[in-house]
């Protein structure tokens, strides 16, 4: 098995919150197996059971972390259910967590990506709810990485992961369709609308049956007024739509899922 060797670099990303304990319970087990680890948190913010939100937040995340990174997931509406626990290597980094569309992304934009169920030696030996895999089965697997350094020790047989149709790139041309797939907390409306350089002063994106029309492509946001609407390529790579100081979503009433289309004029 051709792997990069796991460093001692575990990641969290879960739609927990931190109100509640279950976060740091997640911490604690992954302490106790490997006490040196260092333990950063993506986000416990996703909405609940909002597997598109986690997609999209690994997108934006997993990709600046160095080379061996294993990312714990725990979006997990069907935690107990026939739904597979995975692991899955995506060129340099691993992340655990269940296959139900959340690596879509992930998959989607991997050039060497491979996936398997997590075997019976990556349960927690005192704890195997059914409920609560993201402590007893996808920490304790990813503490188990850490320590031990060997990929073997948590993998069974491979498997194809799912991966979910809406986690695709559109290339920008004339009459091009693509779709909402993230509102981040300003209010900015991301696409998956992908932009080259040329041509962009004649781009317009229309949504609502161009009942919302916009033209053009700015560099910031502060290129325009303050309350005025603009297009713009995010930090993401993708297409915006956004309120110079305010809320796209709100002002257009725009959510994930919508679909957006392109004019070149």
């Amino acid at each position: 098995m051709n792997a990069v060797p796991p460093i001692p670099l575990i990641t969290l990303t879960s739609d927990f919150g931190t109100r509640d304990g279950y976060a740091g319970a997640m911490k604690g087990v992954i302490r106790s197996v490997a006490p040196e680890v260092r333990i950063e948190e993506i986000t416990h913010h996703i909405p609940a059971g909002d597997i598109r939100a986690g997609a999209w937040a690994l997108r934006t995340a997993v990709p600046f972390f160095p080379r061996g990174t294993v990312h714990v997931v725990v979006v997990d509406p069907g935690v107990g259910t026939d739904r597979h626990a995975i692991i899955l290597q995506v060129d340099s980094q691993y992340l655990i967590g269940p296959d139900n569309g959340v690596f879509s992304w992930m998959i989607q934009e991997g050039t060497d990506v491979r996936a398997w169920k997590l075997s019976d030696d990556s349960w927690h030996p005192d704890q195997t709810s059914t409920t609560f895999h993201g402590r007893d089965l996808f920490a304790h697997a990813a503490a188990l990485m850490v320590q031990e350094g060997e990929l073997e020790r948590v993998c069974g047989s491979e498997l194809l992961p799912r991966w979910e149709d809406w986690a695709k790139n559109v290339e920008v041309k004339s009459g091009a369709e693509g779709d909402v797939v993230h509102v981040d907390q300003f209010g900015n409306v991301v696409t998956n609308l992908l932009v080259g350089d040329a041509g962009q002063e004649h781009l317009c994106v229309t949504a609502f049956d161009g009942g919302l029309k916009l033209c053009g492509v700015n560099r910031t946001y502060g290129d325009v007024d303050s309350g005025e609407a603009l297009l713009l390529i995010g930090s993401h790579g993708f297409l915006e739509i956004a309120v110079s100081q305010g809320s796209a979503s709100e002002a257009f009433g725009l959510k994930c899922g919508d679909q957006v289309k392109v004019e070149l004029v």
